[in-house]
């Protein structure tokens, strides 16, 4: 499914909209939170979204994280609803997203539920205080088992298997079986309470390096924690977000000279939109009826 103009600019309305009201609730509760990614520069260099962009991303550390899903589950207004993969069992994801309760989204018809417009937020953790070489080959380690979560997200067919074999594709035959099993015996978020244990194993508070292990672009992630102990708000389209005291250390590290635009034939969205409704919640087998 491809995004209208006017589509787009009602989506973008509506994650906005969720954006504030994340922004309020964090100050309400003494939450730490900080706008990472595209949406870090986008709010320097755009002072907002960055004009072909539809999505919005926070990183909290990880104690502000918890506490965050466990405020939601009593304080969280009725417009809003979360999706996590330990308050959510059709969720398979390893971070959260707060979603507007009165829209649907499915990126896919193998997912397994509808969400709404959504921002997402990212937990931050703590790194094993040895060697750069330690910090990277934990790194990697935690995305060996992210590849596996992935896999599990979605449904393969028979036919995408055959395909798979067909191909030669070592890695995509694994994840199928992967998949496979873990839904088969009804263990889809397994995976994920492995990986939050595993990325639970270094208190954020006590480490010199944290990473944001939700970004793509893999061990460049790795950051000083001092990067992330203050912030500062910026202009954001009508309101302002947090940006951490380190933000520049940490874009140029991760993306280079971020202050120059993409070229065009790289810029883009990075989801796919298999149903969108921005006007009402509907239920699963309705959302796969028209993303197929």
């Amino acid at each position: 499914m491809v995004l209208s103009i006017e589509q787009k600019e009602l989506y973008v309305e509506k994650i906005l909209e969720i954006a504030k009201y994340f922004d309020n609730f964090c100050s309400k509760h003494g939450l730490r939170y900080f706008a990472i990614g595209g949406t870090a520069i986008g709010a320097l260099r755009h002072h907002g979204m960055i004009p072909w962009d539809d999505d919005i991303d926070f990183v909290m550390p990880r104690p502000d994280y918890e506490r965050f899903l466990m405020l939601s589950k009593k304080e969280l207004s009725s417009q809003y609803d979360i999706f996590e993969h330990r308050m959510n069992k059709s969720f398979h994801q390893s971070i959260c997203k707060m979603c507007d309760a009165n829209t649907s989204y499915l990126d896919s018809w193998r997912y397994d539920c509808v969400l709404g417009a959504f921002i997402d937020i990212f937990p931050m953790d703590g790194m094993p205080d040895t060697n750069e070489r330690g910090r990277i080959d934990y790194f990697l380690t935690y995305y060996q088992m992210r590849r596996i979560a992935e896999a599990i997200n979605t449904h393969y067919s028979f036919r995408d298997l055959l395909g798979a074999i067909y191909h030669m594709d070592i890695i995509g035959i694994k994840s199928q079986i992967y998949s496979h099993f873990y839904h088969l015996l009804h263990k889809d978020n397994d995976i994920y309470i492995k990986c939050d244990n595993y990325l639970m194993r270094y208190p954020y508070e006590t480490s010199e390096y944290v990473a944001y292990f939700g970004t793509n672009k893999g061990i460049n992630g790795i950051s000083k924690r001092e990067w992330f102990n203050d912030y500062y708000y910026v202009p954001f389209e009508d309101f302002q977000v947090r940006l951490p005291i380190g933000i520049d250390k940490y874009l140029t590290r991760v993306y280079g000279d971020y202050m120059t635009p993409l070229p065009v034939s790289e810029r883009g969205s990075l989801h796919s939109f298999g149903y969108l409704n921005l006007n009402e919640r509907v239920p699963l087998n309705i959302a796969k009826s028209f993303s197929r």
